[in-house]
């Protein structure tokens, strides 16, 4: 991995990345082996990772801690597509009424996608909202191919690398073929169908992505839908109050 040069604090984002992929916590060993350090080293960095509480340990296991979150949290705070696109996300709610389903704002961070927001309707059943992930590779999640169908096939490839992207490179040409929407069926979830759009500003790389996941929403998930249309239009306006509204 290419680091900035300033040694300790590459070695300790490296240690944070390697964390925030493992929903179950990692060991030093386990660590030291993901990041090629030395285990004396990992563990140095780990003392004062949780002095300062970006980490937290019980049983040798290590894990993201709190203080993490309040960094995460002032950036969201701040962050403009959060801010905007949120009533155009209720109102895609509005436009789902009472069926079972999801609405997400997506956010690109290297090659993943970062679900900020959330929203769902009251038939949602409670196991598909606690049990949805809200992190993915960009190439596996329908955002996330949204987003990277507005990529040039040389920066897609240099953000997945060559393996990654010649395998998602088909689906990636059907969503430009179809306008921008990016389709998928039982990926996250078996039964769950979703449907993303992304935000861009003219012919741009988009900056974010709309997202629809729903039970029995199979007929919804196709471009000349109603529910596509209303995607379209709301993600038209997130990106011209973004990049032509000097109030955001």
């Amino acid at each position: 991995m290419q680091g900035s040069g300033v040694g300790v604090l590459d070695k300790c984002m490296e240690l944070t990345n390697s964390l925030s992929m493992s929903s179950g916590g990692l060991t030093a060993l386990e660590l030291a082996r993901r990041t090629g350090m030395d285990r004396g080293t990992v563990h140095r960095l780990l003392k004062a990772m949780v002095y300062w509480k970006q980490v937290e340990t019980a049983d040798g296991t290590y894990r993201l801690g709190a203080g993490a979150l309040l960094s995460a949290s002032s950036y969201l705070t701040r962050l403009p597509l959060r801010r905007v696109a949120l009533p155009y996300a209720i109102d895609l709610q509005n436009v789902i009424s009472d069926r079972p389903a999801i609405v997400s704002v997506a956010l690109p961070v290297g090659d993943q996608i970062v679900l900020i927001d959330r929203m769902w309707t009251a038939t949602t059943p409670f196991n598909v909202i606690a049990d949805l992930e809200d992190r993915f590779d960009m190439d596996s999640c329908t955002s996330g191919r949204a987003v990277l169908a507005t990529f040039t096939p040389g920066a897609a490839a240099g953000l997945l690398g060559e393996e990654r992207y010649l395998a998602v490179a088909p689906r990636l040409e059907k969503i430009r073929e179809t306008g921008g929407y990016s389709f998928g069926h039982s990926e996250q979830r078996k039964g769950l169908s979703s449907m993303g759009y992304p935000v861009r500003h003219g012919d741009g790389s988009a900056i974010g992505a709309l997202v629809v996941a729903g039970l029995e929403m199979e007929t919804d998930m196709r471009a000349s839908s109603s529910l596509a249309h209303h995607m379209q239009r709301a993600c038209a306006g997130i990106a011209e109050r973004l990049f032509n509204s000097s109030a955001v």
